[in-house]
């Protein structure tokens, strides 16, 4: 006789064979009776029917649904994968061919995770890209789109290919080369007569024959070709260093830190690639049963040992932590400095032989490379950050923290080119000191001392404010101006201080007026009539932004760049714009014509501080409109030639309805400017309101590359490929919209269809109750209480069915009362829409 479990994987099988899918969660609700152990074999069948009908089914998605089950799928899963034999083997692609929405141009590399290529995007104005291709039960994805870093390479998007078996990770092109190969190709000069141009010529020889996107008079190229190749190894061993600190605060160790996965840019940027292996940091005593990797020869002691362990089965001995990826960019900087041969010394040999082998390498920066790659991880620098830190201090000639300054000679030699020309004043100062009181001696020491501090900090907020980060320069050059009141004769460095605090400042008070700008530019550029109440409460604040343009647009040439100055202008004229708008159009009625008056004011003063501009002269005509004044103006229609302004008048075009005009503005838009988020994001729009669900994909693909911090691109593109019939595609894209923010409305009332229709009405009543705690607008409560009621329902709660019901009738829904009337008279049956 069978046993209960087999009855129901026969009508599971007879369910799917017949085109009707049978989710497990049906057969659960219906046979509350069944245990665990039958609970598992019912879902693993699910899985087993899915990938027979060509469906990718990922173990992150089905536990995601059976959390109850978590450790038992997890287990048996992985062991699936493991066992089962692959019935499609990844068929990697070759250069010429079309992968999706790319076509590959040229390989650039292949490894144990797959290729690379460089590829073309003919969606987007054949934009060139990286495309690395594996085998798609790999994860890199999930690591490298948690990180954002100016030395971490970024994820645009990620793309499956079921049907070869075959995931994609598209990255920008940024030319350049890897350091393995560009320490390759420099092997034979000798270590100390190589210079930063060694680096450079090396990476541009192998760039050759390849488009160079970058610029080539970078600030990054300038360094390398001006410092010598100490310096320049270790600039960009403080750049990799800062990229691990990124990906360890997100608890993620690299676990393959190694020359080849070190891309030298184009434009001399380093940077650090294949997070493949990545995964959290590992305890001692854990047992480890997913993947574990690294390359011999380039991990800690105790990285080397955790594969053991696995490989036997056992336990991890030691802890696996940032500190082995510290250890492998010990060996990485050894390599550099020292040439081939180094990598098979003996840790305890290191610091010794890489001073022999490279006579430039300081016994500072040697007893940094030995702390690196000391045996003990506990013997090493504690985290990231410390590392970068000793390497810039190094750079710039101050006292180490992480490691002794043991050599009296290099101290000097330091406070040397700390104080060009101050030898003479030290002979001078020696003299008198050796008539005063010792007590003067220490006075001096601590002087110095206290220089040294204030001077490391002005270097520290200068990288700070180049990386936008102006709070935390603002807060440090505050610290050092209160180091440098109790120090007597360092007017300039004082006076430094305070110069590099004004900038910072006013970086800020930009970074703040963007953000501002940012929020409206989404808010009021969506078509509809209604004023975001977020909008109204942004406005508050209109006065003390506006105040800004003064402080921000009357600074001498050098403070701004031009990009930035110009960014200023036009986000200045976002404000004018909406300000004119709104006050006109809020104003009480008896007030209007002073409203107005006001609203033509700002926007001659934008005029005057930004220049002629279409968007503004279409402003004042629309207040003189609705004055019933003429709207003949003496000011000509300058023609839209800038991105920006192509970008308005389609964004214009798109909320009085005019979708075709809006889409020939944003297409000239994104072609003078592909990497603007907003033009990409109102194209998406504009494709989907004229019906293009493929085209609006692709440019909210392109919006989601440039700002994946962003919710609204994501649900726009879910709302597109729900369009398209691509369900599992919408599902995912609201996920991670909802991951970004979790209130988004709209997102969780969707979402909550979604698994309605797919038999899942537990999770589907979960979403919509989120959903209602995320608005008070009535129509759309309506909808969320109307979509609970049929999800109340088909749990067989009809209790909370009615409830839900009357809920929605009251707040206006058309169809609720009928719903409520076959509730209480015991005839409404649950449903699944087609």
């Amino acid at each position: 006789m069978d046993d209960p479990v087999s009855v129901h994987v026969r009508a599971m099988a007879s369910a799917w064979a017949r085109g009707r899918p049978l989710p497990a969660e049906q057969v659960l609700a219906e046979h509350p009776e069944l245990g665990t152990e039958q609970a598992v074999r019912l879902v693993y069948e699910e899985v087993c029917l899915r990938r027979e009908a060509g469906q990718d089914v990922a173990t992150a998605e089905v536990v995601r649904r059976f959390p109850q089950f978590r450790d038992e799928l997890e287990i048996l899963l992985d062991a699936d994968r493991l066992i089962r034999p692959l019935t499609r083997a990844a068929e990697l692609p070759e250069a010429g061919e079309d992968l999706g929405p790319f076509h590959l141009l040229a390989e650039l590399g292949r490894g144990a995770s797959g290729r690379t290529y460089i590829a073309a995007e003919p969606a987007l104005a054949d934009r060139q890209v990286v495309l690395k291709v594996m085998a798609d039960d790999q994860e890199e994805h999930l690591s490298l789109a948690r990180l954002q870093h100016t030395h971490i390479i970024p994820l645009f998007s990620e793309h499956t290919f079921a049907d070869r078996g075959l995931r994609a990770l598209c990255m920008p092109y940024l030319g350049g080369a890897s350091l393995g190969l560009v320490l390759e190709s420099i092997a034979k000069t000798p270590p100390e007569g190589r210079r930063g141009q060694h680096i450079l010529d090396a990476m541009d020889a192998m760039q050759r024959g390849r488009p160079a996107p970058s610029s080539p008079d970078s600030p990054y190229r300038r360094y390398l070709e001006q410092a010598p190749y100490v310096r320049a190894v270790c600039w960009i061993g403080a750049c990799l260093a800062d990229a691990l600190h990124e990906a360890h605060t997100h608890r993620l160790v690299h676990m393959d830190v190694k020359p080849s996965n070190v891309l030298i840019a184009g434009d001399g940027l380093p940077m650090l690639l294949d997070f493949h292996l990545a995964r959290p940091p590992i305890r001692a005593g854990e047992a480890v049963a997913d993947r574990l990797g690294g390359t011999p020869g380039w991990m800690a002691p105790e990285q080397a040992l955790a594969m053991e362990a696995v490989g036997d089965g056992r336990p991890i001995p030691e802890d696996v932590d940032q500190r082995a990826d510290l250890y492998a960019l010990g060996l990485l900087l050894r390599e550099a400095l020292a040439g081939p041969g180094m990598l098979a010394a003996p840790p305890s040999a290191g610091a010794g032989r890489l001073r022999d082998r490279n006579p430039d390498v300081s016994v500072g920066l040697a007893d940094i490379v030995e702390k690196c790659t000391a045996p003990r991880a506990a013997d090493r620098y504690p985290d990231a950050a410390s590392l970068a830190d000793d390497l810039r201090r190094h750079i710039t000639d101050q006292p180490l923290r992480g490691v002794p300054n043991r050599s009296l000679p290099e101290r000097w030699r330091k406070w040397r080119r700390r104080r060009p020309g101050g030898l003479i004043r030290s002979v001078a100062a020696a003299l008198t000191l050796a008539l005063l009181a010792a007590g003067f001696v220490v006075g001096w020491a601590y002087f110095g001392q206290r220089v040294d501090e204030v001077v490391n900090d002005l270097h520290v907020a200068r990288r700070l404010q180049g990386e936008h980060r102006f709070s935390e320069a603002i807060d440090l050059l505050r610290l050092a101006l209160s180091r440098a009141d109790g120090v007597p004769a360092i007017h300039g460095l004082r006076r430094d201080l305070s110069t590099q605090l004004h900038v910072a400042e006013l970086g800020q008070k930009a970074t703040e007026l963007h953000e501002m700008a940012e929020i409206v530019r989404f808010r009021h550029s969506l078509p509809s009539s209604a004023v975001d109440p977020e909008i109204r409460l942004l406005l508050d604040h209109w006065d003390a932004a506006w105040g800004l343009r003064a402080s921000l647009l009357d600074q001498p040439e050098g403070v701004f760049d031009p990009e930035t100055r110009q960014a200023i202008k036009t986000d200045l004229l976002e404000l004018a714009l909406l300000w004119a708008d709104l006050r006109s159009r809020q104003s009480p009625a008896g007030k209007a014509a002073e409203a107005r008056a006001e609203a033509l004011v700002v926007l001659d003063e934008a005029d005057a501080l930004c220049g002629p501009s279409l968007a503004l002269n279409r402003q004042r005509r629309a207040l003189r409109q609705a004055a019933g004044e003429s709207v003949a103006d003496a000011r000509l229609d300058p023609p839209p030639r800038s991105a920006w302004e192509h970008y308005d008048l389609g964004r214009y075009f798109l909320r009085t309805g005019k979708t075709d005009e809006a889409a020939a503005e944003l297409e000239k838009a994104v072609g003078l400017n592909p990497s603007d988020f907003w033009a990409n994001f109102q194209q998406g729009l504009c494709a989907y309101s004229l019906g293009h669900f493929e085209d609006a994909v692709a440019a909210f693909r392109a919006s989601i590359a440039l700002k994946p911090e962003t919710s609204e691109p994501y649900y726009n593109r879910a709302l597109a490929e729900e369009a398209l019939g691509r369900t599992p595609q919408a599902m995912d894209d609201y996920r991670r919209a909802l991951a970004i923010n979790p209130n988004l409305t709209f997102a969780l009332l969707n979402r909550g269809k979604l698994l309605f229709e797919a038999h899942r009405p537990a999770e589907a009543a979960a979403d919509l109750e989120k959903a209602l705690a995320t608005t008070t607008a009535k129509p759309i409560l309506a909808r969320i209480q109307y979509a609970l009621a049929l999800a109340r329902l088909a749990q067989n709660d009809r209790g909370a069915a009615l409830a839900a019901a009357r809920k929605a009738a009251a707040l206006g829904h058309a169809q609720a009362p009928d719903l409520a009337e076959r509730l209480e008279r015991g005839t409404a049956h649950h449903t699944y829409l087609p």
